[in-house]
């Protein structure tokens, strides 16, 4: 497993970091020497790998400590034996490269240079003794069994062996090519028959079975640190596992919700209620919902375009009977279906059975004038019979029976009849103007 984030929020044990203001005197120190000699543990992930690193920082950090409590231990013995001063600035500076390397984060060489540098200080030690190698001296070798064991701390374990051999081949070498006291040579040769084997035979064993117990150790550890990896993983799987199965269960809810919102919503368009619509929001069927509401939209479209369709045939076929009535001389009957454009189209018909009812006002007007004309046209007629006796009367009274005057007087009452039929008739054409232009 590989959680990317940042590692601040919880210890490597999965505990919440105490607050520094909550801590005692003592573990406020060790809090201040943790950031002081190591890295920053922001820079750590939640992996077991990375999280492996951080306590062998920390383990390196605890030994720093211990290389200021060996140096201040030590230091008294260099006041009188002024070579031993060589040996312990070796390990005090190669320790702060390391603590350095420790605080940037490359753990592993910052253990490594930590071990050299306990190997470097014992092999300098060694070389400066004034009198060779001696009786004394010889457990002395002994104790490069501590950079073993602290390599099976603080380094991965493929590298325990390797030191195993690095020291017992240091200890050969130191003891081969620095020069041994008299007392250490007769000892070998009388004691020992020459063999020096016996003399390093302790200093093999102690790094042989010191190697062993520490890739031991370091080998539990990895193993420990596998079953974490598996127990994290099937923990991280069961996690994965209880949150699928409460996505499924809710999605479940969702579905159920999502289903019975659809039935009731396509019993309600069915029974005839148009405006029913779907409303999912975060649900699986909403996709589904969607469609259902624009099947709906498009079905409620088409229902009222049938309706408007139906209607408009109703109202064309009552406009069709009305121009029919009309058409053969029937009279306007008011329209009981309406719709805008047939109430257009009756409008028309309005129009048109104003303007014939006008017409045939205005019709009967000028028929009325046409016969008063007539009449006037007979009255010219006897008027201009009346007016040729008159004249012969007056130029020969004796072939007229009526006299002249008796002549004038009908002619006259002629003429009073024409004027009336001619007023009539202008009254009748006024009357009929008058209509037409209303």
């Amino acid at each position: 497993m590989n959680h990317q984030q940042p590692f601040p929020q919880e210890g490597p044990t999965g505990r919440k970091p105490v607050p520094p203001e909550q801590k005692g005197f003592f573990q406020r120190i060790i809090h201040v020497w943790l950031r002081f000699s190591g890295p920053d543990i922001r820079h750590f992930r939640a992996t077991i790998e990375d999280q492996e690193r951080l306590r062998r920082s920390r383990l390196l950090s605890a030994l720093f400590a211990l290389i200021i409590v060996t140096l201040l231990l030590t230091a008294p013995t260099a006041f009188p034996v002024p070579t031993y001063w060589i040996p312990l600035l070796c390990l005090l500076l190669l320790s702060l490269v390391a603590l350095l390397l420790n605080r940037r984060g490359y753990v592993t060489l910052s253990a490594l240079l930590y071990v050299l540098a306990i190997d470097a200080t014992l092999t300098i030690l060694m070389v400066t003794l004034p009198t060779g190698i001696r009786n004394s001296n010889i457990p002395d070798f002994d104790l490069f069994i501590l950079p073993t064991l602290i390599g099976g701390v603080v380094l991965p374990r493929h590298f325990v062996p390797m030191l195993a051999l690095l020291h017992i081949g240091l200890i050969i070498a130191l003891f081969a090519l620095l020069p041994h006291d008299p007392l250490l040579t007769q000892e070998i040769t009388i004691n020992q028959k020459g063999l020096a084997y016996a003399e390093l035979s302790d200093a093999f064993l102690i790094q042989v079975v010191g190697a062993t117990i520490a890739w031991l150790s370091a080998w539990s550890v990895d193993l420990a640190l596998v079953r974490a990896s598996r127990a994290e993983e099937v923990a991280e799987t069961r996690r994965r596992f209880n949150e699928q199965a409460q996505s499924i269960v809710e999605q479940k809810h969702r579905l159920d919700y999502g289903i019975s919102v659809l039935k009731e919503a396509q019993a309600r368009f069915a029974n005839g209620d148009f405006t029913a619509r779907v409303r999912l929001q975060d649900n699986e069927l909403a996709p589904l919902a969607f469609s259902f509401n624009l099947l709906a939209e498009r079905q409620s479209r088409i229902i009222q375009v049938a309706q408007k369709y139906t209607h408009l045939e109703q109202a064309l076929q009552q406009l069709f009977e009305i121009q029919n009535t009309l058409f053969y001389g029937g009279g306007l009957k008011p329209l009981t279906v309406t719709d805008p454009l047939v109430d257009h189209l009756y409008r028309s018909l309005q129009r048109y059975d104003q303007l014939r009812q006008r017409i045939t006002q205005g019709g009967s007007y000028l028929e009325k004038a046409q016969t008063e004309l007539t009449q006037q046209k007979h009255l010219l007629t006897q008027l201009d019979a009346l007016l040729a006796q008159t004249h012969t009367a007056v130029h020969d009274p004796h072939r007229s029976h009526l006299s002249s005057v008796q002549l004038l007087e009908q002619a006259q009452e002629i003429t009073v009849q024409i004027h009336k039929h001619e007023q009539r008739c202008q009254q009748a054409l006024k009357q009929g103007e008058q209509v037409l232009n209303t």
